[in-house]
């Protein structure tokens, strides 16, 4: 047996590699509606798009009403472009996300096929649909998927643009491409998109002190294409809204990083096993790149850009960057990854197939230790109510462990078999995507934890125009998604809290958009008597011993729905 080659122009040949294909974004697409919208993300960005839709203003966004400046708009625009073309639908809030995902791998497939061969290209994508990492991202609403897929775009373009710098309409072209992707990375999550591909780029040119690179980025044309996709949203918005400029350019991106405003610390290693777990199986291979990276420096560079450099410089400076930061969330290192897969996969494609024994057997152990850990991890859960919730999963549990052993145990039999490294390549990660797919589908069992759609649900009798919903003490993100309005939120500020402090200056706050205490919303609570109110359960259980008038009509394990009897 060997590998299937790639020039291979048969009917049998395109046929087989094309249903296997359909197959894979079928069950790609196929999971992003099954599960609700979890806490946080998933809730508040479907919701600023459909409150884009509910007022009309697409320019300023807005969460449960209030003025929103943490992030850009271009996600927010493409949920609202879906909800107006598919109808405000859990899958719809996910399209973007999944849809960016695919993007993503598609271009590791054309920028390895560009830069070295079919083989590298289809082992890089394979790579990243096999990254437990990289797909869980691509099926979670946030912007960091999005955010990954212009900014992998942008350095792509740029390496097949730099490949054949004699090349001048060639180069040109790509280098176009590659300015508007980082103008459209800035309008996904900010000056990432712009400050990250500079640095690496600056570094280097240092390192290799290749100062005729700078001559080859056709300044003009690019900086034009820069300005008209990234620049008119941030001018328009700051002239709508002067206090836009401080909070969002100062605020989220320099305070944040330095000092930790957002209250998300973590250790310096805090993205190390995010890092493992992005990389598994492929563990070895990680290893190697990461490794053997830095002396490439020292080598004498081919016509254009050492791709293979760059992407390890590229890969390291930004999980650099994030450890060093005073805010962390497990997301932020995603743009890491889609560089690191073309790595590993032109590792791989220079790699024996007895080698991938390591592979086989992470992904074998992974499993082994999987169905040994899970019953004695339910069974640590506390209290019992959340534990029968997370019980439902462990079938599941142990259907993704037996199918990463089941993916194990087909490589070694093929690799007896003569199988080649493209071949064992693919089993294993075809396995790890079905496993990371029942993955997607088995968490909507952790529904009445995570999200609120089946609560929303339960309340649809009560949810009537007019009649006030108050969310205490707490805000719960996907409930106005589902339950298509806005909130009055009490004895709560959080994120929001910059925006109702812009509206409570302006003089447009009153308590049919904000309760400050409990003790005022007491006295409203006692003369509405057409109100629901949401609240944690031990804060319900406080206020029905102070003898708050409460009659529950929905609930789920950690939340509580009341009106007044």
């Amino acid at each position: 047996m060997t590998d299937p080659p790639f020039t291979q122009n048969s009917s049998r040949y395109r046929l087989f590699w094309g249903l296997g294909l359909f197959l894979f974004v079928v069950v790609w697409f196929g999971t992003i509606g099954h599960r609700a919208l979890f806490q946080t993300d998933e809730g508040r960005y479907a919701e600023i798009p459909r409150e884009m839709l509910a007022t009309g203003n697409w320019l300023t966004p807005r969460l449960d009403g209030f003025k929103y400046f943490e992030k850009p708009p271009l996600q927010y625009w493409a949920t609202a472009a879906s909800f107006v073309l598919f109808g405000e639908k859990t899958w719809s809030a996910r399209l973007y996300t999944a849809l960016t995902g695919l993007l993503t791998l598609l271009v590791l497939g054309w920028t390895g096929s560009r830069l070295w061969n079919r083989r590298v290209g289809w082992l890089a994508a394979a790579v990243g649909a096999s990254s437990l990492y990289l797909v869980l991202m691509a099926h979670f609403n946030t912007l960091d998927m999005g955010v990954t897929f212009w900014m992998t775009l942008n350095l792509c373009s740029f390496l097949v643009a730099q490949s054949q710098p004699a090349n001048v309409p060639r180069r040109r072209a790509y280098m176009y491409v590659s300015w508007v992707a980082s103008a459209l990375a800035v309008m996904s999550k900010g000056l990432i998109g712009v400050v990250f591909p500079g640095c690496v780029l600056l570094l280097y040119v240092f390192i290799r002190r290749d100062y005729a690179l700078l001559r080859r980025l056709h300044y003009y044309g690019g900086l034009a294409l820069f300005a008209l996709f990234g620049v008119p949203w941030f001018f328009w918005v700051t002239v709508r809204n002067p206090e836009f400029f401080h909070y969002f350019f100062i605020y989220q991106h320099f305070d944040r990083y330095l000092d930790g405003v957002a209250h998300r610390p973590g250790p310096l290693w805090y993205f190390l096993p995010i890092l493992l777990l992005g990389v598994l199986p492929w563990v070895r291979e990680a290893t190697r790149v990461l490794v053997s990276g830095w002396r490439r420096r020292l080598r004498p560079g081919a016509v254009g850009v050492d791709a293979e450099f760059l992407l390890w410089l590229y890969a390291v400076f930004i999980f650099v960057f994030f450890s060093l930061s005073s805010s962390k969330l497990p997301s932020y290192i995603l743009p890491v990854m889609p560089a690191l897969a073309l790595l590993i996969g032109h590792e791989l494609a220079g790699t024996h197939p007895s080698r991938l024994l390591v592979a086989g057997a992470v992904t074998a152990g992974i499993a082994l230790l999987g169905m040994v850990a899970t019953p004695l991890w339910i069974a640590t859960i506390r209290p019992a109510e959340v534990a029968q919730v997370y019980a439902r999963v462990e079938p599941w549990l142990f259907v993704i462990f037996g199918c990463l052993l089941l993916a194990a145990a087909a490589a070694g039999w093929l690799k007896r078999h003569g199988a080649g490294t493209v071949t064992l390549v693919m089993v294993l990660a075809a396995g790890w995507f079905i496993a990371i797919s029942l993955i997607n589908w088995s968490t909507q069992a952790l529904d009445p934890i995570y999200s609120t759609r089946a609560l929303a649900r339960s309340l649809k009798p009560w949810n009537q125009p007019g009649r006030p919903f108050y969310i205490v003490g707490n805000y719960q993100q996907s409930l106005p998604f589902y339950l298509r309005r806005t909130l009055i939120l009490v004895a709560w500020r959080g994120e929001i809290g910059y925006g109702i402090g812009l509206a409570q200056k302006a003089g447009h706050l009153n308590d049919r958009r904000f309760v400050p205490t409990l003790a005022a919303f007491h006295r409203i609570w006692l003369t509405h008597p057409q109100a629901v109110a949401i609240l944690r359960k031990g804060l319900y259980s406080r206020l029905d011993r102070n003898g708050w008038p409460f009659a529950v009509v929905a609930s789920n394990v950690r939340r509580v729905a009341v009106v007044h009897p």
